[in-house]
């Protein structure tokens, strides 16, 4: 009996101590200049008036793994033509290389409009790979950040679309409410966080455009950093 005791206690201890060492699996990989892109943004650089919000996502996104069955975040505009995109977009692949995942993002707006080409350019630009395609008789594009990860598909849609999730959902809200006041239309299902970011318009520079693209990059680093 005590041999029989003694062999079950160091094949536990071996089991342990196996399992203790074992070497942590390497993070999803990007595409290469998606890594190089997200290497040059400073996470600490963000707008200090959404730290509530970004505090709150950040938590929830640590702790999703425990709590949450999945845990959606969406992200609503007046158009769903550029800055809700870009959001999703990068949430998405962000959550995928820092193994977030049952964390999903998702965007709509209080109406639907086509995606902004200069949103598809810029995306491409700094390294994501975008096919079009169609929703529903509308342009769409599928969005890849990793060959070893399902394509995200970019289409505008509004509030009530029926892709979007119903249970364990965070809105935030990307439009100013007090500069837009189209936005304080927007009424979801569930209480929203705010992050307002400038509405991206025809007359805009790429260097406009550019910048406020790599301030959504440095927030949606910052609420995935573990």
């Amino acid at each position: 009996m005590k041999k029989t005791l003694f062999a079950f206690v160091a094949i536990s201890l071996a089991a342990i101590a196996l399992t203790s060492f074992r070497p942590n699996l390497a993070a999803p990989k990007l595409y290469p200049e998606l890594e190089a892109y997200f290497k040059t943004i400073d996470a600490k650089q963000f707008d200090k008036a959404h730290i509530n919000a970004l505090e709150n996502l950040k938590s929830n996104i640590s702790f999703s793994s425990m709590d949450y069955p999945d845990y959606n975040i969406i992200f609503y505009c007046s158009e769903n033509s550029f800055r809700s995109q870009v959001l999703q977009v990068f949430l998405q692949t962000l959550c995928f290389a820092r193994k977030h995942k049952k964390v999903k993002a998702f965007s709509a707006g209080l109406i639907a409009n086509e995606i902004d080409s200069k949103l598809i350019t810029y995306l491409s630009k700094i390294g994501y790979k975008i096919s079009k395609t169609d929703k529903d008789g509308k342009s769409a594009y599928e969005v890849r950040y990793s060959d070893n990860a399902d394509p995200i598909l970019l289409y505008s849609k509004t509030i009530t679309d029926p892709s979007l999730p119903k249970k364990e959902v965070a809105a935030v809200i990307v439009c100013d409410v007090q500069v837009e006041t189209d936005c304080s239309n927007l009424k979801t299902e569930f209480t929203p966080l705010y992050m307002a970011f400038p509405k991206v318009t025809a007359t805009d520079s790429d260097a406009k455009v550019e910048a406020m693209v790599n301030n959504i990059a440095t927030e949606m680093l910052y609420v995935t950093q573990k």
